[in-house]
């Protein structure tokens, strides 16, 4: 089995290098770096793609919340913090575990062995679907609606919206559906002259948008039923795409 690459992300010398011993000490992972701030974290997470990273919410320059939202590559995520303050908000950014400083090598040794049963089903579930994934959607679709499938159009959908491991549907009609397929594995199915990413949470129908305007630094999405969605930093050259 290939190594599996390790970044850290920790503003505590103390804790990044207890945390990088330890690491040491478990043969299926190797260190791929270590950051000190939340600024250096984004740029090795993008240059380095490391498969899992462990980060402390409070880095100086970009907490972990900002660095999360604005990275193009999102490995998987076990958060280590001084408390459990952090926890829920970690589990909605779909941690693999959170663990609290001081970090004992038991308690490492359980996330990494979390990291690792993760891993072997995500690789069995991505050879499932690879062809499935290979064929675009058709133009019509059914969606989970009460205890019956309801066919929609997808000239109808506005946007998709991750939520963990599922994606909710919304159409021009305000309708909402929910599908218990990730929204990347539905990305790589659409038409992407007519749908793109905007942001790690967000796929839109560019025969919807209304408006485009910026908020100071933020740039916005408007689409029907009054829906505003904030365009992340690293998806901003697709918006581009389309004006003239």
């Amino acid at each position: 089995m290939k190594k599996i690459s390790v970044l850290i992300a920790d503003a505590d010398p103390e804790q990044r290098q207890r945390t990088s011993k330890l690491i040491r000490c478990f043969p299926s992972f190797f260190l791929a770096g270590e950051c000190t701030n939340g600024i250096e974290a984004l740029k090795d997470i993008n240059a380095l793609e490391p498969q899992l990273l462990f980060i402390d919410v409070d880095l100086p320059g970009k907490n972990g919340w900002d660095v999360l939202e604005n990275v193009s590559h999102l490995p998987a995520l076990i958060f280590i913090a001084r408390n459990g303050t952090h926890a829920l908000k970690a589990f909605e950014h779909n941690a693999l575990d959170y663990m609290l400083k001081p970090i004992r090598k038991e308690r490492l040794q359980q996330a990494l062995e979390k990291y690792l049963k993760w891993h072997d089903i995500k690789m069995e579930n991505g050879n499932l679907l690879t062809s499935l994934n290979k064929t675009e959607l058709p133009n019509r679709i059914l969606v989970e609606n009460g205890r019956r499938l309801d066919s929609i159009s997808l000239n109808k959908v506005t946007y998709f919206k991750a939520d963990r491991d599922y994606t909710w549907i919304y159409t021009e009609d305000n309708g909402a559906y929910l599908s218990s397929v990730g929204i990347s594995s539905i990305e790589r199915r659409l038409d992407k002259s007519r749908f793109i990413r905007i942001h790690r949470s967000f796929i839109i129908n560019v025969e919807h948008i209304m408006t485009l305007h910026r908020d100071i630094t933020r740039l916005f999405v408007t689409l029907p039923n009054k829906v505003e969605i904030n365009v992340g930093r690293n998806y901003i050259p697709s918006i581009k795409q389309l004006i003239l």
